[in-house]
């Protein structure tokens, strides 16, 4: 299960190939999109449970960006 004890949303960071710009921030509600100089984007947000993070994932492919990685961060 990804929520805590507390009921709170688990944080993840989903690494994907390539530059997002802003107007992408809509489309990943509740996500902080972050650029690298290498050319990757960090989308670090909270995952209430297994079906929204197959949401975002299926966001993401839709749109035909790679998928890099998939992280859980601690708080």
């Amino acid at each position: 299960m990804m929520n805590d004890s507390t009921g709170k949303h688990s944080q993840y960071e989903i690494e994907i190939e390539g530059h997002l710009d802003d107007r992408w921030q809509e489309w990943f509600e509740g996500f902080t999109l972050t650029r690298t100089a290498d050319g990757r984007t960090f989308l670090t947000g909270p995952i209430r449970d297994q079906a929204a993070l197959h949401g975002v994932l299926k966001k993401i492919n839709n749109l035909g960006l790679t998928l890099i990685s998939v992280n859980p961060v601690n708080p």
